[in-house]
């Protein structure tokens, strides 16, 4: 093997030792996330939330970024398990439509929430005449959400259901900060739905992983299967389907 010139060399070496600089991120990330798990407020979370998913172009609908179609799990669960068009499906931490839209336009009627009004205001904007109804509500609060046209206006979904089914939005379940908090999201789901729920959530490969902190995705708590179907059955609920691939999300199908 020829000898490399000096300055190729040179340069070699140079871009080697920026590895110094993606070590020291991850670092940072690490202290970062532990600094914040450990002193972050409720009020904290909520606001960088509004910041992290409302500033996104990817959860922004009628932007270049914005993800507009299901993903292959959704598809898959939705195809094998939901009942067909036209039924009622309700939709937890729907950020700016995505499983809200793509429904829709398959003939779906929708009743969509997301806890951050510039989100669902930016859905309520898009949808058009698709049969997309928005309100503003965090699944701590279910069944109670908010008007997006009146935030004090306080709406029970209670009367709007029983839903024929219902999905909690791409992994939002792992954004809920407590066991209690993830139990009683599952039945207050359960009880306003007669038919299958969609859960997706960051999955682990291991027992008894940490809860995360990220900009871009706020506080996530990754669930082994066991640990998931733990908080399913702590809510009296019945898993119909469950898959948890390194390769794809956690997710389960499950019913009251």
């Amino acid at each position: 093997m020829r000898r490399p010139s000096f300055a190729v060399s040179l340069l070699a070496r140079t871009v080697y030792a920026t590895m110094l600089v993606d070590h020291g991120y991850r670092l940072f990330d690490r202290v970062r996330s532990r600094m914040v798990l450990a002193c972050a407020s409720e009020e904290f979370y909520e606001t960088i939330n509004g910041f992290s998913y409302g500033r996104q172009d990817c959860f922004r609908p009628g932007t270049k970024s914005f993800l507009s179609s299901l993903f292959p799990f959704e598809e898959r669960a939705i195809s094998r398990y939901f009942p067909s068009p036209p039924a009622i499906v309700l939709i937890g931490g729907a950020g700016g439509g995505r499983e809200a839209l793509a429904l829709a336009r398959r003939g779906y009627r929708i009743v969509a929430f997301d806890p951050i009004s510039s989100l669902t205001a930016a859905l309520a904007r898009f949808c058009g005449e698709l049969p997309i109804e928005t309100f503003v509500g965090r699944y701590e609060q279910l069944p109670m959400v908010s008007s997006l046209e009146h935030p004090a206006v306080k709406v029970d979904l209670r009367p709007r259901g029983p839903f024929a089914a219902a999905i909690l939005g791409w992994a939002s379940f792992s954004n809920l900060r407590s066991d209690q908090h993830r139990v009683e999201t599952l039945k207050q789901f359960g009880d306003l739905t007669d038919g299958p729920i969609l859960v997706s959530y960051f999955p682990s490969s291991v027992e008894g992983s940490r809860a995360q902190f990220s900009p871009n995705l706020g506080y996530y708590q990754p669930f082994s299967s066991t640990e998931f179907r733990a908080l399913v059955e702590r809510a009296a609920l019945n898993i119909i389907y469950l898959e948890d691939r390194p390769d794809s999300w956690g997710h389960a199908v499950v019913r009251a």
